[in-house]
């Protein structure tokens, strides 16, 4: 919940920032450095990876469920399981990888190579934290699937 609202607080930011930055542009001719790489590297990074597990909490998530419907309430859970099962183990592979990547930019000092010269491996970091709180929704997912004692009814089979 917690991220969500930063996530929220930094597309407003966001905002305020192409705005000013639009209106300086149009009125002065002038434009804030940094606006494109500050903007691409950190706010959206930000904007997605913290609000990625608050979205599938909330079933936010794009799903295509044609199969799905066809299915019985006990098949439906069955795949829903091997699906959580299989995106648990693909983040969390990205997310190991993106985590060792960050420290190796924070080791190496990896910087932008725009006009601000700023450190990259914070954003990794940021892409990381966002890539394991999603994995451990998606484990909790699974434990209520297996919890809901109605799904696990014989005759839902």
């Amino acid at each position: 919940q917690f991220l969500a609202y930063v996530s929220s607080a930094v597309l407003f930011l966001m905002m305020i920032w192409v705005f000013v930055d639009v209106t300086l542009r149009t009125v002065f001719n002038r434009t804030i450095t940094g606006t494109l790489e500050l903007t691409g590297e950190y706010f959206m990074v930000i904007i997605v990876y913290c609000a990625i597990s608050y979205t599938l909490k909330d079933d936010g998530h794009v799903s295509v469920d044609f199969i799905k419907g066809k299915l019985s309430t006990f098949k439906q859970k069955i795949l829903e399981v091997i699906s959580n099962l299989l995106a648990m183990a693909v983040f969390l592979i990205l997310g190991i990888n993106n985590f060792q990547k960050g420290l190796e930019f924070f080791e190496n000092d990896i910087r932008s190579v725009g006009l601000l010269d700023y450190p990259l491996a914070p954003a990794l970091m940021i892409i990381s934290l966002g890539i394991y709180l999603l994995t451990i929704r998606l484990f909790f997912n699974i434990i209520n699937i297996f919890r809901d004692k109605s799904t696990w009814v014989k005759n839902n089979a």
